[in-house]
């Protein structure tokens, strides 16, 4: 939808419109730290789905050019198009890639990128591929003079769950009187990420399983199938959520085939642990308990020589 590209373009725009970049197009010392400012500046006007305010990062004669080649020139054109868009569009959150930012003549920047929303409620993902040139004003600002949406951005299946990647590696926890250990690793192919888990439990008995995350093209999420040694099995649906965590929603039967359900959350506690909560957990329509833990990464073990006892 076109209103995703110009909310990315109004980014970048903000930044530049706001002096970040100086007269010599190279005398920008941090514009990965611009960029970042200006987008929090940015999400405030989004969360007012403010069109004129969009409008106005735009110059006068400014041209939008959507997907199906529909044109949309001027400010006015611009401001109407996104406040119809607007109201339509459903609230959710945007991320922006930027692949190139570079000058083609003096005073002129032409910026490629894809951007990303991800709407609160259950819905598609959706990936736009853009190009933008930016013009510089006799005062010195600079405003966006063309903005062009490109195809959807194809991405495979290791593209996207390269936002669950930090999974991967030996993880341990403590819960109630169970140590749980998992590995995850990237499938062969790339397309899946796996883990292999074990339970080991304060009476001395010990299951285990795998658990398989993969995209699914049709609902435009991430799926999870998880089968336990004892017969039991779950099968979930992923959200992103704005605070960088990430749940899945599960629903299965135990060894009992009694039916279950629960939402697990995972929220990275930097580079080397996981705050693990679990709730809505259901047991045959009980609803019982949630939970919260965390969990750690496990350092490489190193492997002895011949020679040491």
């Amino acid at each position: 939808m076109m209103w995703r590209v110009l909310a990315v373009i109004a980014v970048l725009g903000m930044s530049i419109a706001r002096g970040a970049v100086a007269d010599d197009i190279g005398d920008v010392s941090d514009p990965q730290g611009i960029v970042e400012q200006s987008a929090d500046q940015f999400a405030e006007a989004f969360n007012r789905r403010d069109a004129n305010e969009i409008a106005q990062l735009f110059t006068p004669e400014a041209e939008y050019i959507d997907a199906a080649g529909m044109i949309f020139h001027g400010r006015a054109a611009i401001a109407g198009e996104f406040a119809a868009v607007l109201e339509l569009s459903p609230p959710g959150a945007m991320a922006i890639e930027l692949i190139s930012i570079r000058p083609i003549a003096e005073g002129v920047l032409v910026e490629d990128g894809v951007s990303s929303f991800v709407p609160e409620e259950e819905g598609a993902i959706s990936h736009t591929r853009y190009t933008a040139t930016h013009v510089r004003q006799k005062d010195g600002a600079w405003q966006i003079a063309s903005v062009r949406e490109l195809e959807a951005a194809k991405m495979t299946p290791h593209d996207r769950l390269q936002s669950l990647a930090w999974l991967v590696g030996s993880w341990h926890e403590d819960v109630a009187g169970s140590v749980i250990s998992t590995e995850w690793k990237w499938s062969e192919n790339g397309n899946f990420l796996i883990s292999e888990f074990s339970v080991r439990q304060a009476a001395d008995s010990q299951w285990s399983g795998t658990h398989r995350i993969g995209w699914d093209a049709g609902r435009k999420q991430f799926r999870s199938w998880i089968f336990e040694s004892g017969g039991g099995s779950l099968t979930g649906w992923w959200r992103g959520g704005e605070d960088g965590s990430w749940s899945v929603s599960l629903s299965g039967i135990d060894t009992q085939g009694t039916p279950r359900s629960s939402v697990m959350t995972y929220q990275r506690d930097g580079e080397n642990a996981i705050a693990v909560t679990q709730g809505q957990r259901i047991v045959d329509g009980q609803m019982l308990p949630g939970s919260v833990h965390r969990v750690v990464r496990q350092p490489p073990q190193v492997k002895q020589s011949a020679n040491q006892p």
